[in-house]
């Protein structure tokens, strides 16, 4: 799958917050949890800033959206020793859903990690979120532990490169 990967800007924030609103409201209606935070200005354009946010093209039309971190204290504690790439708040458009987006760019983060030498990739998902858990067990991603974040368990998963 050709897909293009582009860094977030002020002038494409709107498509991202698009991206991970439509993916938080089907979460949602299908009784599942979702993100808690607003992803609005004040949460985006810092995270622009510091290069965090990427958005994914197919066709020049923005499918897919993710945040990258090189380190996660707050989830992963003592665990985080440096190794790690962090994907987070990894969405993709629901009418692309099933053509293998997840998969590439899954793939493509892999990729950055391998690029610098570090060891893993890093994500946590809702515990409650079966589906999404068995998504990233299908992408080689093994369950490490729990965590709590704000009231909400969280599972760690990380795939070794």
């Amino acid at each position: 799958m050709d897909i293009q990967i582009r860094p977030a800007t002020r002038e494409t924030r709107n498509a991202f917050s698009s991206l991970l609103d439509e993916a938080n409201a089907w979460q949602k209606a299908r009784g599942s949890e979702g993100w808690s935070s607003p992803f609005d200005d004040d949460w985006m354009l810092p995270r622009i800033e510091r290069g965090e946010l990427f958005l994914v093209y197919l066709d020049s039309e923005p499918v897919s959206a993710f945040r990258i971190l090189w380190e996660d204290r707050p989830f992963w504690g003592e665990r985080e020793v440096g190794d790690s790439i962090y994907l987070h708040t990894f969405a993709v458009r629901r009418s692309k859903a099933g053509l293998g987006i997840g998969e590439a760019v899954i793939e493509k983060v892999v990729g950055m990690a391998r690029e610098r030498g570090l060891a893993k990739v890093r994500l946590d998902c809702f515990l409650s979120s079966a589906n999404l858990i068995a998504f990233y067990e299908r992408n080689g991603f093994v369950s490490v532990g729990t965590t709590s974040m704000k009231g909400k368990m969280m599972n760690l998963m990380e795939r070794a490169i």
